[in-house]
C-alpha cells in the first residue's frame, strides 16, 4: 500500500487527485494540505510514502519547501505536480530534493505511473518534461549534487561578477573562504573553471 500525501491549494485540484487515486487499490490517500504551513505540519504527523507537491503554494513555494521537508521527513519522497514546465524550475525542484516533477496537463494513467516508480525508489519525469529537458546530458539529474546555503549565495554573487573580496564583503567571510567555496562547487558541478562553474550552474538551474 503506498500512502500519499497531497499539498495543493486549489480545491478542485485536490479532489480530483483524490477521486481518481480512491479508485486504486494500492493507493491510500493519507493528508492533504492546501499551503507550506499545513504541508509541514501534515507531514510531521502523518506517516507516508509520497508527498504529492505543488510548485506554487499561497505562502511558499514547492522549490523552496522540498529542502525543508527532505529535512524533516528524510524518507518521504517527492513528486512535484505543476503548470510549469521551465527548465530551472524542473531542476531546481530536483536539485532541492524532488524525485519526480509531472505537468498537471499529464493523463491521470501518468500520474499513476510516476507515483508507483518514486514511491518505490525511482525517479520520473513525465513525458511533456522529459521534452523541456531534451539536450540535458541523460546523467546529469542523478549526478546533481547537493549544494550548501553558503554556497548558493557564493554562486550568486559570483554570477553578478564579483571578486572572491567583494563577495567575502557581502557575506562576512574572508576571500579565502570564498575561494575554498568556488572550489568546492567546481568540484561538484565538474569543472576547471569559473566561466565553466557559471554555465553549468546556469544549465542545472542553480542561479
Amino acid at each position: 500500500m503506498i500512502d500519499i500525501l497531497i499539498a495543493d491549494d486549489h480545491p478542485l485540484i485536490t479532489e480530483g487527485l483524490r477521486s481518481f487515486l480512491r479508485t486504486k487499490d494500492d493507493f491510500r490517500i493519507a493528508g492533504t494540505a492546501a499551503n507550506a504551513a499545513e504541508t509541514m505540519a501534515m507531514i510531521q504527523r502523518t506517516p507516508a510514502s509520497i508527498l504529492l507537491l505543488d510548485v506554487n503554494l499561497p505562502d511558499g513555494n514547492g522549490v523552496d519547501l522540498c529542502s525543508s521537508i527532505r529535512k524533516t521527513a528524510p524518507d518521504l519522497r517527492i513528486l512535484g505536480l505543476s503548470n510549469y514546465s521551465e527548465r530551472s524550475v524542473i531542476l531546481r525542484m530536483f536539485n532541492n530534493g524532488a524525485s519526480g516533477y509531472v505537468l498537471k496537463s499529464a493523463p491521470m494513467e501518468e500520474l499513476e505511473k510516476a507515483i508507483q516508480i518514486v514511491a518505490s525508489g525511482g525517479i520520473y519525469f513525465g513525458e511533456g518534461v522529459q521534452q523541456v529537458l531534451t539536450g540535458l546530458a541523460a546523467d546529469a539529474l542523478t549526478e546533481m549534487p547537493p549544494i550548501t546555503r553558503r554556497e548558493k549565495e557564493v554562486l550568486l554573487w559570483l554570477a553578478q561578477g564579483l571578486s572572491s573580496p567583494q563577495i567575502g564583503e557581502k557575506i562576512f567571510i574572508s576571500a579565502v573562504t570564498v575561494d575554498s567555496h568556488r572550489r568546492s562547487l567546481m568540484q561538484k558541478l565538474k569543472v576547471n573553471n569559473t566561466v565553466s562553474l557559471l554555465n553549468r550552474a546556469r544549465e542545472w538551474g542553480l542561479i
